[in-house]
């Protein structure tokens, strides 16, 4: 039962948006944008639906990259690949200079694993505008299909300068140093990041490791090991302390709350539960924890 209550809690908070997304039943009373709407569409795995909002919203607005990105993925669910090539020649028509454009061209090639057609446009993207990052990234992801990959990291760095808040390009980075065979690499990266008060990629950076920890944690869980577990989750609350992420402690210290009281550490437990108060007086569960001690 602890088991169940434990996965849950963590369901909701770290998938909340997501599972919003993907099966409230009552999101169109919402005031969302078309976009919003069609990338709910996408979430909710109704592919055509969202494709067809999505070209709703490009008739409006310009397209960009992230876009293209969702509707080739969408195309790519339902086998649409050669809907997507006609649709992007279309719209090129009246967009030649498209930084976003050529990128999408590349992610079509990238999905079609024609990597020399993704490679070209990739860099044709760049050169348009240096600053797209999905196109550094991807790009970057062709070198590592190759196992060059002192060039893949490079370009997937080059994806964190353009944008340090897309975790997709961190969380990349770190796969990359994984198939390298470098697993510390990314670690002490965030380390030095640390020391040199780079506030927002080391906020990048501890947020990927906190998911790797998350993932080990819960596999020592399941496992039956509280005590690896509960030494994953104390890794984890030094990294959002380090970071400065008030909110990702919440969870974290209300875990350790649960996972002493299921070894037995009653008086421990309860401390984290009134930690998790102090840091949230109106959290629910943390309260119930902790009124048997009022």
């Amino acid at each position: 039962m602890v088991l169940i209550s434990f996965l849950f809690f963590f369901t909701l908070s770290f998938n909340s948006s997501q599972l919003f997304a993907q099966v409230h039943p009552g999101y169109e009373k919402f005031n969302f944008s078309e976009k919003d709407e069609a990338e709910v569409l996408f979430a909710r795995k109704r592919y055509v639906e969202s494709l067809e909002k999505f070209k709703s919203v490009l008739k409006s607005e310009e397209g960009t990259s992230y876009i293209f990105r969702t509707m080739l993925k969408a195309w790519n669910a339902i086998g649409g690949l050669n809907d997507a090539e006609n649709f992007l020649q279309s719209y090129q028509k009246s967009n030649k200079d498209s930084s976003h454009v050529w990128y999408a061209f590349g992610y079509l090639n990238y999905l079609q694993e024609n990597y020399p057609a993704a490679g070209k446009n990739f860099e044709r993207a760049i050169k348009i505008n240096p600053e797209n990052g999905l196109a550094w990234n991807n790009w970057g992801a062709i070198f590592s299909e190759r196992k060059q990959f002192a060039v893949a990291v490079e370009k997937v760095q080059r994806a964190i300068k353009a944008n340090p808040k897309e975790p997709i390009f961190i969380w990349n980075l770190h796969k990359i140093y994984l198939e390298m065979g470098e697993p510390n690499r990314f670690k002490s990266e965030y380390k030095n990041l640390l020391t040199q008060n780079s506030k927002q990629l080391a906020w990048g950076y501890g947020k990927t490791l906190v998911r790797v920890i998350r993932q080990k944690a819960f596999g020592s869980y399941a496992k039956g090991e509280l005590d690896k577990a509960i030494l994953g989750f104390e890794e984890m609350l030094e990294i959002y302390q380090e970071i400065g992420d008030v909110k990702g402690q919440v969870p974290a210290l209300f875990s350790l709350g649960l996972l002493n009281e299921e070894k037995g550490n009653t008086q421990i437990a309860q401390e984290f539960f009134a930690r998790v108060l102090a840091i949230n007086p109106n959290h629910i569960q943390a309260r119930d924890k902790i009124k048997p001690l009022d």
